[in-house]
């Protein structure tokens, strides 16, 4: 899986013709450029459960934001059952700290 791997500029110039330093780290934007479509067939089932486990994490981050870091009796005692603000974060209701975090 060699695009797991770190990618770094060979030259004093990034793609868009800037001066950057030595070397540095291609940043995801500048690799979209450079991606291609697969070349060979897609398995159905294993990108419906990669996106299942994405969805699936946005959801426990929003459900669970208000209970993160308690101890099991205290969920136990209130346990999660609709979408609700505050947590550790002082997350708003639903909001997604993961994804927030990165924009």
């Amino acid at each position: 899986k060699n695009w797991l791997n770190l990618q770094w500029y060979n030259s004093d110039t990034s793609n868009k013709g800037e001066e950057v330093e030595s070397h540095p780290i291609k940043k995801p934007n500048d690799l979209e450029n450079e991606m291609e479509d697969p070349s060979g067939n897609i398995d159905q089932d294993l990108l419906d459960r990669i996106q299942g486990s994405i969805i699936g994490m946005a959801l426990g981050d929003a459900l669970g934001a208000h209970v993160e870091f308690r101890p099991y009796s205290y969920m136990k005692a209130n346990p999660v059952k609709d979408l609700e603000g505050g947590g550790t974060w002082g997350l708003q209701k639903g909001q997604v700290f993961s994804f927030y975090i990165n924009l």
